[in-house]
């Protein structure tokens, strides 16, 4: 039950999404990118900002939604890439894809 991420925690969904150091960082660049600065706050707290922060269809709002979903995705894909195939993406990495998704969606 350690975490995927080699931080020495209990991997839980609270630390998945974004407590652990890995995924904080990956969570706060992509935030920085939507020129969003603020607190990581909990995972129950960041659906919440996020459901009423990206709500509508302003371009912006668009690109948040995106944001996040992509950075959850490829937060879990790396996760089970480590778990199970042993092969371990830098942080740049997963924000790299992370963009391109946001980017190819728009």
């Amino acid at each position: 039950a350690d975490c995927a991420f080699l931080c020495g925690e209990t991997e839980t969904l609270q630390h998945l999404f974004f407590q652990c150091p890995f995924s904080s960082m990956v969570w706060r660049e992509v935030l920085l990118m939507c020129n969003i600065v603020r607190p990581l706050l909990s995972w129950a707290e960041e659906v919440l900002w996020m459901s009423t922060h990206a709500r509508g269809s302003a371009f912006h709002h668009t690109v948040r939604r995106l944001a996040f979903a992509a950075t959850v995705y490829h937060l879990w894909i790396e996760r089970n890439r480590r778990c199970f195939k042993n092969v371990f993406l830098p942080c740049q990495e997963i924000i790299r894809l992370v963009k391109q998704d946001v980017c190819g969606k728009l």
